[in-house]
């Protein structure tokens, strides 16, 4: 095995492959290498830390690679899991590596994690400047740029000095030189295709073209590839605010590409790329909608989110003309068309009958009703049971018995499974709202009964005092005059022989 290189402002010990961030990667982000790099380049360089998967679809398309990584405990690994000859592995800092020029050059992973402790302190457009310099006058560059604008990082919670983990000894995130928006992106890097990218803890979630993300509105296809894109970063950022209310607001603004938690810009010739790219699939945007495989998708606002605004409107009529039409799983992911709807690239699940998948699709739409706080018409006793679902069921012509709620409840949590975490704090303080009321509620509901106690106690008592009463009066009674004649009187009304019983008194007083 060849030992590692080691040049200028390398780290020790250090490692950047298992910090808050992991090195650039995913399926997204290898999907859209697979389409815009070259078929074969002469050399190759991948400047920070990138995943092994990355760095060998590089090598495959490449004759040689170099591969920079300022941590040498991280290059010691590295270079045991690319013992070849045709993968450099060097130790150090970008402005200590100067051995280009390179046909290919990657930077998706950005450029916080290139420079050492001894690096001069340069801002963004300075370390741009390296890695361009590195690159050849035909060369394909890829660089990662953080959004510092991004939503998930304007609702993170956590305090400033607790964001970025320990590579923050020099604050890299005040550089007031770092772009912060597609145009000053556009306006630092001579940019031949920019993406937004949504990425999960480090690793590329969705890959969207920042034009597309910027004319998408809420509820559209590209709406909804970048609000997955979010929801996967917001799941490793504790927030104060749920993130979807943020990226539909931005989607009304023209502003989703803004919001991204951040870029991949693409310099020199590249492939035959695609407007998004996700872990499964590629997409085109086209004056028809997007295209998905041999499918084409209309770029119109999809059933839920017509659903949503119908319930917010209290359109009941409107709201049941609409839900007869529904047929299919799930409701974010299809969209009107003709008569009815074209799935986008959601799969349905496998093995399930047309009312199964209808009873899914409304306890799904039902679970991000109530989640969302959205406005409805209906009685909050019909949410918190299943009578709601079955009242939508029947819009949909479909009979609710209890087997297929119990499946489609099922079907619909296996699809989106609840995760036991903490919630944002504005979800968190609506919550405890509604608990608050529930509690004022519940407590007039005490109260009541307790009033309804103590009259019942009282009356008790009244009665218990009474009955005291009347078994006083009866002793007395029992004890008069009047009860003895009484009782003489039944005593005398039961002789039958009046003569006899007169006789025989004679005799006894006379005895």
């Amino acid at each position: 095995m060849t030992d590692i290189e080691v040049v200028r402002g390398e780290i020790q010990p250090w490692t950047d492959y298992t910090s808050y961030r992991k090195p650039a990667g995913g399926d997204a982000l290898l999907a859209f290498l697979t389409d815009a790099l070259p078929a074969k380049a002469a050399r190759a360089l991948v400047a920070g830390p990138h995943s092994h998967e990355l760095i060998r679809l590089v090598a495959a398309r490449s004759e040689h690679v170099t591969v920079l990584i300022r941590s040498v405990s991280d290059a010691t690994d590295l270079r045991e899991a690319f013992p070849g000859s045709e993968v450099t592995v060097i130790a150090g800092a970008l402005d200590g590596l100067a051995n280009g020029p390179y046909d290919l050059v990657i930077a998706a992973d950005g450029l916080d994690r290139v420079l050492g402790y001894d690096s001069p302190a340069l801002n963004w457009p300075q370390r741009a400047a390296l890695v361009t310099g590195l690159a050849g006058p035909d060369a394909l560059v890829l660089i990662g740029v953080e959004n510092e604008f991004g939503l998930a990082g304007l609702y993170d919670r956590r305090p400033v000095d607790a964001r970025h983990g320990d590579d923050e000894w020099r604050p890299l995130h005040d550089d007031p030189e770092r772009p912060t928006s597609p145009d000053q992106v556009l306006a630092a890097l001579p940019v031949a295709r920019l993406y937004a990218s949504f990425d999960a803890a480090g690793e590329t979630h969705t890959l969207l073209d920042a034009a597309a993300a910027a004319a998408t509105r809420p509820g559209r296809p590209g709406a909804r590839l970048a609000l997955e894109g979010l929801a996967a970063t917001a799941a490793h950022t504790p927030l104060v605010a749920p993130i979807n209310t943020g990226a539909d607001a931005a989607a009304r603004a023209g502003l989703l590409g803004a919001v991204a938690p951040g870029w991949l810009a693409v310099l020199g010739p590249a492939g035959a790329t695609h407007t998004a790219y996700t872990a499964t699939h590629s997409l085109d945007l086209g004056d028809a909608g997007w295209t998905v495989g041999d499918r084409v998708v209309p770029d119109t606002v999809s059933a839920e989110t017509e659903l949503f605004r119908l319930a917010a409107a209290e359109d009941v009529p409107g709201f049941r003309a609409f839900a007869a039409r529904v047929d299919d799983f799930p409701l974010d992911d299809l969209y009107p068309a003709a008569d009815g709807f074209a799935r986008g690239i959601t799969e349905a699940p496998e093995g399930a009958s047309r009312e199964e998948l209808v009873a899914a699709s409304w306890f799904r739409f039902r679970d991000r009703l109530i989640a969302a706080h959205r406005r409805h018409p209906w009685p909050p006793w019909m949410v918190d049971s299943d009578d709601l679902v079955t009242t939508w069921l029947g819009m949909s012509g479909v009979e609710a018995t209890p087997e297929l709620l119990a499946r489609g409840r099922e079907l619909a949590e296996a699809f989106a499974p609840a995760e036991a975490e903490v919630p944002d704090v504005a979800t968190a303080l609506a919550d405890t709202d509604e608990d608050k009321k529930r509690i004022k509620e519940l407590t007039g509901k005490v109260f009541g009964l307790e009033r309804t106690l103590r009259f019942r106690d009282q009356s008790l008592k009244t009665r218990e005092a009474q009955l005291r009463k009347f078994r006083d009066e009866l002793r007395q009674y029992r004890n008069s005059p009047v009860l003895k004649l009484h009782d003489t009187a039944k005593k005398v009304a039961k002789i039958r022989h009046p003569k006899q019983f007169a006789r025989a008194v004679k005799k006894k007083l006379k005895g």
